[in-house]
């Protein structure tokens, strides 16, 4: 317990000093821990701790107990303040343990612990070792016996104790000293019979201990000499093999273990085909050749063989380590997805369409022309899909559209999606587009013909000045002739000069027509005036 310095302040009238008493020392027992018990005699070592303000040579150290009065006056203390005593002197009984510290001005301090010294047996031990105390352990007729005992004392070396063996009703076996390390045995012939053996071990003060066994010296045909508890006449089969025996498990040594004639040897054993698949645990086989190793021997539609098909089932069919594989609730392309969930092997509950394919399952996005219905939702192709083209509206199906909405689509677009441009001129009529190169004629509505979507109108060759024609129906009336200039017709869809030769005279079968239909409509028969104008020749 350590004591802190106490300051002293003295004041006067005029001035103040401080005064710093001696400070007490401290003390700490390390060793030995309190509550401890030892024999008596035995060494004891004690340890402590000292601390003072001033030189712990002036120190003075003691170690006293409550019972023996002081054990050691003056003890020497090391430098870092540990003191320490080995005593065996102690009386028996509790002491309390007292480590005290005083400096020069008789100031100190100690610490306690408890302790209790306990008498010593006055008698020797013994412990039988063979035989074993519970009688399993027999000798054979004829055959000496190894008879051994362990023994101790607290106060007499174990070279000095006897220790003599009697068995009843057969008299003294032996008189045995024992080793350094207490061991006394001696080698012995009894004859046929049971005994009741003694050991007994005397001290040098003639203090005795003892211990009894059973014994019994038996026949070959009753001797257990493998040691697994069974004899010959006890139906051992093989009395010199301990893993032979009634009841044994069978192993694979090639042996009857289990002594029962009627069982194939090794039957139930890891090197035994027990299901008849012809493979068993733990190739070579005994009954039959298969290399590799099964992997259930109670099933035989279960062995390592590529003919084995995996079934939904839960267990390994063919024992290549993996279940259900290449079942419909296997993943087997490593996509995430089985076809029909739950799966074995992963925990998406949505099916795959191609479980050969990794890049076909219900997480993928669509690729165009792949050949593979990616996304798993039974269409190739789809709007969208990744590589897609973007595709105007043609409702005529001519690849021509026209400007507004679109949609992206693999291939050639998906109706009326199909236009790859907004050039169709006519998009109700799939022949009139810029493409079109044959001479047809398409009716617009306000009396042009305009079929390759140049915005300038049509006309076809007939024949040379068959005259100047308009349509107004019902009727249609011509003055004069018309044609290509020059009678020089151009190539198809090439350009040139078309003359409407109107000359203004009166065409006497127009008159006459249109006086007896409409002579409202004559007027047309000759008020027209000549006409140029630069043309493309169309072709059927």
């Amino acid at each position: 317990m350590r004591h802190l310095p106490l300051l002293l302040v003295l004041v006067g009238c005029q001035d103040s000093a401080f005064t710093i008493h001696n400070a007490p020392p401290s003390v700490t027992l390390t060793a030995p821990i309190d509550g401890s018990e030892f024999d008596q005699n035995e060494a004891i070592f004690m340890e402590g701790l000292v601390w003072d303000d001033g030189d712990l040579e002036n120190l003075r150290v003691d170690w006293l107990s409550s019972v023996s009065g002081v054990l050691e006056e003056g003890t020497e203390v090391e430098p870092d303040g540990t003191v320490s005593l080995i005593t065996s002197t102690l009386d028996l009984g509790p002491h309390t343990l007292i480590l005290r510290a005083v400096d020069s001005e008789a100031e100190y301090d100690e610490d306690l612990i408890l302790i209790t010294i306990i008498p010593v047996p006055e008698k020797p031990s013994i412990d039988i070792v063979h035989p074993d105390v519970m009688g399993n352990e027999k000798g054979l007729e004829d055959t000496p016996f190894i008879f051994m005992a362990e023994v101790d004392d607290r106060q007499s070396a174990v070279e000095d104790l006897v220790v003599e063996l009697v068995a009843t009703p057969y008299g003294l076996v032996c008189t045995m000293s024992p080793d350094g390390s207490g061991t006394a045995q001696c080698p012995a012939i009894l004859p046929l019979g049971p005994y009741n053996l003694t050991f007994t071990v005397t001290d040098t003060d003639g203090n005795e201990a003892i211990a009894n066994a059973p014994f019994s010296v038996v026949t070959r045909g009753d001797y257990d000499m493998d040691g697994d508890t069974y004899t010959p006449n006890g139906g051992d089969c093989n009395d010199s093999n301990d893993t032979v025996y009634p009841g044994a498990d069978e192993i694979c040594d090639g042996l009857d273990n289990d002594c029962i004639e009627e069982t194939p040897i090794d039957v139930d054993t890891d090197c035994y085909d027990d299901d008849g698949d012809g493979y068993c645990e733990d190739p070579p086989c005994i009954n039959c050749s298969g290399t590799l190793s099964d992997c259930d021997d109670t099933n035989p539609d279960r062995y390592p063989d590529p003919s084995v098909v995996e079934v939904v089932n839960g267990l390994d069919d063919d024992c290549d380590g993996i279940v259900d594989e290449e079942t419909v609730v296997y993943d087997d392309d490593g996509d995430g997805y089985c076809e029909s969930p739950p799966c074995v092997n992963v925990a998406s509950m949505e099916s795959d369409c191609d479980d050969a394919n990794p890049w076909a399952n219900p997480g993928e996005d669509e690729i165009c022309d792949d050949g593979f219905d990616n996304d798993c939702n039974g269409l190739t192709n789809e709007r969208d899909a990744i590589g897609c083209d973007w595709f105007y509206r043609d409702m005529d199906g001519d690849t021509y559209g026209v400007s507004g909405p679109t949609e992206c689509w693999c291939d050639d677009g998906y109706y009326p999606y199909t236009g790859l441009d907004t050039n169709d001129c006519y998009d109700n009529n799939a022949d009139a587009n810029p493409g079109q190169r044959s001479f047809f004629i398409v009716e617009r509505g306000d009396g042009s013909f305009d079929y390759d979507c140049n915005y300038a109108e049509e006309y076809e060759l007939t024949g040379f000045f068959t005259g100047c024609s308009w349509s107004f129906e019902p009727f249609s009336c011509s003055i004069g002739g018309e044609g290509w200039l020059g009678s020089v017709e151009p190539d198809c869809g090439r350009s040139a000069t078309w003359v409407d030769d109107c000359d203004g005279s009166y065409d006497v079968i127009c008159i006459i027509w249109c006086a007896y239909s409409d002579p409202l409509m004559c007027t047309h028969c000759w008020d027209c005036e000549a006409d140029e104008s630069s043309e493309t020749q169309g072709c059927r």
